[in-house]
């Protein structure tokens, strides 16, 4: 069976975290097996497993939830509901390669270094911004500081 967004997105939270497949199947109350399953596209994950890897990683539960109807979408054509949930174009990219790419980006800093102190999200973030064109890169720069700038507090 072929990966998934979501499979490929519960690999990557868990390697960037350094948990094994057995510590998530314990803390999810599953066996090893049945958490393999999610992360090799055999087995989506039920709601309540969602919701606990959305409290465990801190990530968003409708991300998550997304990413879980994409895959459901890619194994039954005939379900179109993905259309209508989807907000995040980022979560049809390989998440495996996105992570490869920012560390030999990064070739000075180990894995576990850059896990230190870069989320999931700020690699998503980079590897975008990469693909934008430079009058693109130019707009969401002065689009980001003028965001941080108009959250300082005003001097008087």
């Amino acid at each position: 069976m072929s990966d998934t967004p979501l499979s490929q997105y519960l690999r990557l939270l868990r390697s960037s975290h350094e948990y094994t497949q057995d510590d998530l199947a314990k803390y999810l109350g599953i066996t090893r097996a049945t958490y393999s399953h999610y992360e090799n596209a055999r087995l989506i994950p039920p709601t309540d497993a969602l919701y606990k890897l959305s409290a465990f990683y801190k990530v968003s539960l409708g991300k998550l939830v997304r990413l879980s109807v994409i895959s459901s979408a890619k194994r039954n054509e005939d379900i179109k509901a993905a259309e209508y949930v989807i907000s995040d174009e980022d979560i049809e990219y390989n998440l495996d390669m996105l992570y490869k790419d920012f560390l030999a980006n990064c070739s000075d800093m180990t894995p576990k270094q850059l896990n230190k102190w870069i989320t999931i999200d700020d690699r998503e973030l980079v590897y975008n911004y990469h693909r934008l064109s430079g009058r693109e890169k130019r707009l969401m720069s002065h689009f980001m500081k003028m965001t941080v700038i108009s959250r300082q507090p005003k001097e008087r």
